[in-house]
């Protein structure tokens, strides 16, 4: 990892990750962005002392009235990330919601007169729902393009199920690391609040959103957690779409296997796996029929 140092402990700890998203080929140009909630108390005494409070509001198209309050660290609009160490205080932002939810106020970065991301509406939604399903765990969501995981969009259906199932199975740890598994949202207009409006079902189920032809949006902890998150799914992605480009699996990993590790895994898990729960229904139904 890079050794980057900066004042501000949380952009020392962001900046090195979103550097490493562009130089994994996530993020090119400005596509993608990021935004991790910080701790409400920490960043409330920092931010007096270490920067003025811009008193200006801006207003949001979607209010968040569970996230008054609540500070965010931000790529800016139209930032790339490959700038992240040497120009920092213009990619990043550090961001407070303020009158219940409805607008917000800029508290640190953006120099030379930016904003935060043109798809912040997003994210907020998804950090509102995030925040209540996983009981306060998840607090920082990264947008970008992984290539392998984008060809999968294309390749197969568009369809929830088919794609976790598929990558539990290229790669059985996958099951391990996101048994919520991915949520498909069809094509939309990147920024807008119908993507946002339409991954909010997918939210409430998974951290894990697939923008189909786009991208992926997905919710974690803290910068290294949701880098990893990202990781794995590239990875598994990569080795499916390898499989597909020679023709297709001549074997497959079984649901019994993947039972067998689920079971084994409980205390490590975020959730029960759906989908393979679903999938073991259908197997089921389908041998009684076939019987």
């Amino acid at each position: 990892m890079i050794n980057f140092k900066h004042p501000i402990p949380f952009v020392e700890k962001l900046a090195p990750v979103v550097q490493l998203c562009w130089e994994m080929g996530w993020n090119e140009i400005n596509g993608g962005n990021i935004s991790w909630r910080l701790p409400s108390e920490e960043a409330g005494d920092m931010f007096p002392i270490r920067g003025k409070a811009i008193v200006e509001k801006v207003l949001l198209p979607q209010p968040q009235p569970t996230l008054n309050g609540c500070y965010f660290l931000v790529t800016g609009s139209g930032q790339y990330f490959r700038h992240a160490i040497e120009r920092a205080n213009d990619v990043f932002g550090i961001v407070r919601i303020v009158d219940e939810g409805t607008s917000y106020q800029k508290i640190w970065g953006y120099e030379n007169g930016g904003c935060p991301t043109s798809e912040f509406a997003t994210h907020l939604t998804g950090h509102a729902i995030r925040k209540r399903v996983s009981k306060d765990r998840e607090k920082i969501i990264l947008h970008c393009h992984p290539p392998e995981f984008i060809i999968l969009s294309f390749l197969m259906p568009l369809d929830s199920a088919e794609l976790s199932l598929a990558l539990w199975r290229t790669m059985p740890e996958c099951i391990v690391f996101f048994p919520d598994g991915i949520r498909v949202v069809l094509p939309l207009l990147p920024g807008t609040t119908k993507i946002a409006d339409a991954s909010v079902i997918g939210l409430e189920k998974s951290r894990i959103i697939s923008w189909s032809h786009h991208g992926i949006f997905a919710s974690e902890s803290n910068p290294d957690t949701v880098f990893a998150l990202v990781e794995t799914i590239e990875k598994a992605s990569s080795m499916q779409r390898k499989i597909l480009s020679a023709g297709g699996a001549k074997q497959s990993i079984s649901l019994e296997l993947l039972r067998e590790l689920v079971d084994a895994t409980g205390h490590i898990r975020v959730c029960e796996p759906f989908f393979l729960t679903e999938a073991e229904a259908k197997e089921k139904i389908s041998g009684v029929v076939r019987s």
